[in-house]
């Protein structure tokens, strides 16, 4: 999908977030192309966004808005829509002019936890023009990567091309720290399905082996697991204990 597409969406969702003061960040594949510049190495087909409030308040908040077309579902940590753009082709939305926004949101009650660093980022779209948008820091894309990578496989190797990246160009960071950090379940099963990681995660001095160990029984079934509840924000280092709690 079109880059400028994809940020045309962002821009939009983000404007609306941000003038009802709604804490969100920006994950995941795009998140990731957005802050490299021009050197898109792959493309990304939508957006993830961490949202500090409840599913509730995204759908009444959301629903209301001609663009954004709110899309069912049972989950009670997830709401998706998709954001449609009438001033493509002929003003009518397409399969190119619709983007589909996944949106992992918080618990009600939950409001204390403080949200992960973001960082302002620069977007340039074709309708929304230039404007800022919270890219979630490098500590949070990292983990979050490794724990996608964890639970699927993705065609072209998405996933280990973005924690290789992550890798390289944020060698400054502590980045063995944050790795370590990380579920050692969780860990485990993104070397065992992805063992390339091994190679790339001792480059900065993280060692896999009790982590493998620790998944050793576990088998691996089909390229890609629906995530646990709650388990996106989980892997992203926000609410590590939101599966306890009722929402």
């Amino acid at each position: 999908m079109h880059q400028t597409l994809l940020n045309d969406a962002a821009i939009a969702l983000s404007r609306v977030l941000t003038f009802h003061r709604i804490p969100h960040g920006f994950f995941g594949g795009f998140a990731i192309l957005a802050t490299c510049g021009s050197n898109h190495y792959r493309e990304s087909k939508d957006l993830d966004v961490l949202v500090s409030a409840s599913k509730t308040t995204i759908l009444n908040l959301l629903s209301s808005k001609r663009s954004f077309l709110p899309i069912p579902s049972i989950r009670d940590d997830y709401v998706a829509f998709f954001w449609k753009s009438n001033d493509y082709d002929t003003g009518k939305p397409t399969s190119t002019s619709v983007v589909l926004v996944e949106m992992f949101v918080s618990c009600v009650g939950n409001s204390r936890t403080r949200f992960p660093v973001t960082k302002n980022t620069v977007l340039r779209g074709e309708i929304m023009g230039c404007s800022y948008v919270p890219i979630l820091s490098e500590e949070y894309l990292l983990r979050g990567k490794i724990s996608a990578a964890a639970g699927r496989v993705k065609k072209g190797g998405a996933d280990v091309m973005d924690i290789m990246w992550l890798i390289e160009n944020y060698k400054d960071r502590d980045l063995k720290a944050i790795v370590q950090g990380v579920d050692k379940r969780v860990l485990g099963l993104a070397v065992k399905r992805h063992p390339q990681l091994k190679k790339v995660l001792e480059s900065i001095g993280v060692h896999t082996r009790g982590a493998l160990w620790t998944v050793r029984k576990q088998k691996i079934e089909g390229t890609c697991q629906t995530p646990e509840t709650w388990g996106v924000q989980s892997g992203l280092g926000w609410m590590p204990v939101a599966h306890t709690v009722r929402c």
